[in-house]
């Protein structure tokens, strides 16, 4: 035990270090204490600067002091403007250029159309055409399907007076027979 104790004890060496911290430590309070003091005037004497800057123009400075934080807020204020619009701008000109491009391609498609309902309405005018010439054939065999069911009907009456005619003559020819 008496080894530990004898370890746990500051030698002479440590002793005087530890007085000599201690006299180092009480030498910085003390400036410290001076210099705590010194600024403390010198923010008694910044006050009483300030308030003599008041008594003269004090009024008027805090006025300018206003109108340049004023400034800067509105300079703050249109910055913000400006970089909204930029951005606005620059969102606006993309659109343009995407609306362009959109414009070509449908230009392009546009005039594909246009030339295949030129096409389809040439197919159209030829089968109105077609249909118009039939139409005509159509009319012209009605035509002569009507003389062709007149001359039928006139060659079954003239079949008819016949059929009457060797009816009435096999009449007789029965009755000369018998």
């Amino acid at each position: 035990m008496s080894l530990f104790s004898a370890q746990n004890k500051p030698d002479a060496g440590d002793v005087a270090r530890i007085a000599q911290l201690d006299r180092e430590i009480e030498q910085a309070n003390r400036e410290l204490e001076t210099l705590k003091a010194k600024a403390s005037e010198i923010e008694e004497a910044i006050q009483k600067l300030e308030d003599k800057i008041m008594k003269i123009g004090g009024a008027e400075l805090m006025s300018q002091k206003s109108r340049v934080d004023s400034c800067r807020e509105f300079i703050r204020l249109s910055n913000d403007a400006i970089t909204k619009a930029e951005t606005t701008l620059s969102k606006g000109e993309s659109d343009v250029r995407k609306l362009t491009r959109s414009i070509q391609t449908n230009s392009a498609t546009l005039e594909e159309v246009e030339q295949e309902l030129a096409e389809l309405n040439e197919e159209v005018a030829e089968g109105v055409q077609y249909r118009d010439e039939l139409k005509e054939k159509v009319e012209l065999a009605q035509q002569e399907l009507e003389k062709q069911s007149e001359t039928l009907a006139e060659i079954k009456t003239q079949l008819d007076e016949a059929e009457e005619h060797i009816a009435g003559f096999k009449k007789r020819q029965v009755c000369l027979v018998s």
